[in-house]
């Protein structure tokens, strides 16, 4: 859609306003002549949309290749899940209305380090892992074999009673979190440009790294991120994102199925309100607690986890209609190992452009395994693991360095591939509720300062 100028009327000054007005016409004159034009959006528009019960999401992952799902670490942003699952969630989580989890980390590229650029009143809801394609409008992401020619991906429509999203199986997909393997397509890249027709967006005829341009370049990475024309097309369609919108800052941390879940924010309604669940299977439909009221002036909610709710995202919807009206999807974990695990700051990139990554699995519980991932490290890389009780944030090497006061300092070499596994155990007698902050470091001479860095990681010893 091009921007078209409105017709209008002017009014002559008076002539005692004419000095001014001259001078006004001359500066502005100065401004067009030193400022760069802003670009225009060129996207266009399908006609459809999704309504509040088309915002689910499920993957039924039939990919055939091993490269679709050889990413094995676990992220505290999309608990659960790992692989091609988890790289077609963060594709849906670059269209969503705020940073994905309050801080948007998990892309794993530099030139992407925030998930969630929407800003418009949308957002979707993971609902899990389909057991079939579901047809046109089950709402799922699948593989089929034998498409022909030259065709990766693509959306059967019309979408606003559902749609279904098809990967060519014959092209191999990568999924991620770093740059795509040789010969492969990036998964990550297509399911977020695929995703965009889902919302209703057409094709932009505006270059230069729009998710929506026609065709993928290369592998397909640059499409991840949403620029600044899908962005205006995403908010024409469902409004820029409204100051009322309720917004999920916080959660209290891994929960059991019956257990209490508490929920920080802002914008929630008195009573009335919906909380919205990941379903354990089904047929994308969310598990809903109804009625729930809110506390304090509408920051806090505290609702019981239902059974049949799953590991995924939690959502909270407001009485009333629109997409204004449904809050961020934020990961929550049900049922999961005892400890928390939080990412605690952003990473230094260095080779490629990509950014380290440290995430953990397992239980935090004292004498029980838990493992940290350490992955798109520079290749044979000496390091060191820094770990200490709390974050300072401080400016180092051209980065954040996270924790502090330092208590260990663990060193470390990186594999061939830039990656690592480590095992170990919370030591017997650590006090409840203590956390360690993590952070990797690595020497990279592609860095701004000849180090790379991990994302921080808090851990919380239950």
């Amino acid at each position: 859609m091009t921007a078209r100028p409105i017709p209008g009327r002017i009014r002559l000054a008076a002539p005692r306003a004419l000095l001014a007005l001259s001078a006004l016409l001359a500066l502005l004159a100065l401004i067009a002549l030193t400022t760069p034009p802003l670009p225009a959006a060129a996207f266009t528009l399908t006609g459809e949309s999704l309504g509040l019960d088309q915002r689910d999401f499920r993957v039924l992952n039939n990919f055939p290749d091993a490269v679709s799902n050889d990413n094995v670490a676990p992220h505290p942003n999309f608990p659960g899940h790992t692989g091609a699952v988890m790289a077609i969630w963060k594709a849906h989580a670059e269209w969503g209305s705020l940073p994905r989890g309050g801080n948007g980390l998990g892309d794993g590229l530099a030139d992407n380090s925030v998930l969630g650029s929407g800003g418009a009143n949308f957002d979707n809801s993971f609902q899990g892992l389909a057991t079939e394609p579901g047809g046109s409008n089950g709402n799922v992401h699948s593989a089929k074999p034998a498409l022909g020619g030259s065709l990766i991906a693509y959306v059967e429509t019309p979408v606003s009673d559902g749609w279904a999203i098809v990967y060519n199986a014959d092209f191999p997909f990568d999924d991620g979190p770093g740059q795509p393997d040789a010969g492969t397509l990036d998964l990550q890249g297509v399911a977020t440009h695929e995703i965009g027709h889902t919302l209703g967006l057409g094709h932009t005829s505006v270059g230069g790294g729009q998710t929506m341009w026609p065709s993928i370049s290369g592998t397909g990475v640059a499409a991840r991120s949403i620029e600044f024309d899908d962005i205006a097309g995403l908010q024409a369609i469902y409004g820029v994102l409204a100051a009322g919108k309720p917004r999920i800052e916080a959660t209290s941390g891994p929960v059991a199925t019956g257990g209490t879940l508490q929920l920080s924010g802002s914008g929630f309604a008195p009573i009335g309100n919906e909380v919205w669940f990941t379903a354990a299977e089904g047929d994308g439909t969310p598990v809903r607690v109804t009625g729930v009221t809110a506390g304090a002036g509408g920051t806090q909610i505290v609702a019981l986890v239902p059974a049949g709710a799953a590991t995924g995202d939690v959502l909270v919807r407001i009485p009333g209609s629109g997409g204004a009206v449904l809050s961020n999807a934020f990961p929550l974990r049900i049922d999961a190992p005892p400890g928390d695990i939080q990412l605690a700051g952003a990473g230094l990139g260095g080779a490629q452009g990509e950014v380290p990554q440290l995430t953990a699995g397992g239980s935090l519980a004292p004498g029980e395994v838990v493992q940290l991932h350490l992955q798109l490290v520079a290749p044979s890389a000496p390091g060191a693991l820094l770990i200490g009780l709390d974050e300072v944030q401080l400016p180092f090497k051209g980065g954040v360095l996270v924790p502090g006061p330092i208590l260990l300092t663990l060193p470390l070499l990186s594999s061939p591939d830039g990656a690592l596994l480590l095992s170990g155990t919370v030591p017997p007698g650590v006090p409840v509720d203590t956390r360690f902050v993590l952070q990797g470091w690595f020497a990279d001479g592609a860095a701004v300062a000849g180090w790379s860095a991990t994302n921080g990681l808090a851990l919380l010893v239950p």
